[in-house]
């Protein structure tokens, strides 16, 4: 096992699918800060050609921002939900 889960837990993957879940999985950061820095590596990454959003949650509140992942690596805002 690579390292534990930390706070804030980062998804992306090209459609959402209902069986996505764990496999969507990307990385996860300790704090908000980082998750968001972390999140801008993994959309502009080679692999994030192929993924269309981006989800970071925490996974203390169950709160979550989505982005869409549009061309050259930009994050695009969605919106704040929570369960």
């Amino acid at each position: 096992m690579k390292n534990k889960v930390n706070r804030y837990a980062i998804f992306a993957e090209r459609v959402h699918l209902m069986n996505g879940g764990a496999k969507s999985y990307r990385d996860s950061a300790p704090t908000e800060e980082a998750a968001l820095e972390l999140a801008e590596e993994i959309a502009k990454s080679k692999k994030a050609e192929f993924y269309s959003w981006l989800q970071i949650l925490d996974i203390m509140t169950g709160a979550y921002t989505e982005y869409s992942i549009k061309w050259g690596g930009v994050l695009e805002r969605r919106e704040m939900t929570s369960f």
